[in-house]
């Protein structure tokens, strides 16, 4: 039964990653690899999903109310993860503010009613797919197909926890370093040490760098990840954008490379054109 049960929330949360992924992706019109997790999987529609198709099994026989108490209960589920995962990290990974129907932007009417339908998918549709699937595979192999789930997905968490906790741990650092030097600047100005004030700001700005090549990986992970991350602390909002802004720089960046060498393949080729031409 716990092996069923490991791998059905395992197959729940990759389909949870894809149905993110695509949900994401195509209003963006890019790749969005969705998650907290490295893996391409969300713990949290695993969860949900067995939420449904093991608590609200007794009722099957009246999909409303399976409806009904799927939209409740992952709502509370998605509420609760948010609440959590912003007191552990001091940011929020999805904000659902801008949201016409929406509590403290954790949940909204549009998302719980997707879940609560999603619920339905699971229990009358996925679920007995995937007990059939399950019952025709022999119970050892099931058994370490479950010990190997849990130790990828524990690793998965640990090493993700580790770098939400470096993300939260350099931001603070930079705010720290800015508030600090802002100070000192602002006492050094009063007392006419302007040469002092730029060395000062050229050594703090130094610094911050260091930082950001620090975070910079873990940062586009996070942030290209959760599009509405957002920070109820405006320091750390102030950075989260400052992070978004390395993004569009790099992105920017990048096209001007890719315009570049397409001038120069264009200049090349006009060139041996020209040559065999003449």
């Amino acid at each position: 039964m716990a092996d069923t049960v490991i791998i059905s929330f395992f197959l729940y949360s990759f389909l949870g990653y894809c149905c993110e992924v695509i949900y994401c992706s195509i209003p963006q019109k890019r790749f969005i690899n969705r998650g907290f997790l490295y893996g391409p999987y969300l713990p949290i529609y695993g969860f949900g999903s067995l939420i449904v198709t093991i608590l609200l099994d007794p009722l099957s026989s009246w999909p409303l109310a399976v409806f009904l108490l799927a939209f409740v209960l992952t709502s509370c589920l998605e509420y609760f993860t948010s609440w959590l995962l912003e007191k552990l990290f001091s940011v929020k990974l999805w904000d659902y503010s801008k949201h016409k129907v929406n509590i403290n932007g954790r949940v909204c009417l549009l998302n719980s009613t997707l879940f609560g339908l999603l619920g339905l998918f699971a229990e009358y549709v996925v679920q007995p797919g995937i007990d059939a699937l399950l019952a025709d595979i022999p119970r050892i192999a099931l058994h370490y197909a479950a010990i190997i789930i849990v130790a990828v997905v524990s690793s998965d968490t640990v090493l993700s926890v580790a770098k939400m906790k470096a993300f939260r741990d350099a931001l603070a650092r930079i705010r720290e370093l800015r508030t600090e030097a802002e100070e000192r600047l602002a006492a050094l100005q009063g007392e006419g040490k302007a040469e002092l004030a730029a060395e000062l700001r050229a050594r703090v700005e130094a610094t911050i760098e260091k930082y950001k090549d620090s975070v910079k990986s873990n940062a586009r992970h996070i942030v290209r990840s959760n599009p509405s991350i957002s920070s109820r602390n405006e320091a750390m909002q102030k950075q989260l954008d400052i992070i978004r802004s390395w993004a569009h720089d790099r992105k920017a960046l990048r096209a001007e490379y890719l315009a570049a060498r397409s001038a120069m393949d264009k200049e090349r080729f006009d060139q041996i054109r020209k040559t065999r031409n003449d």
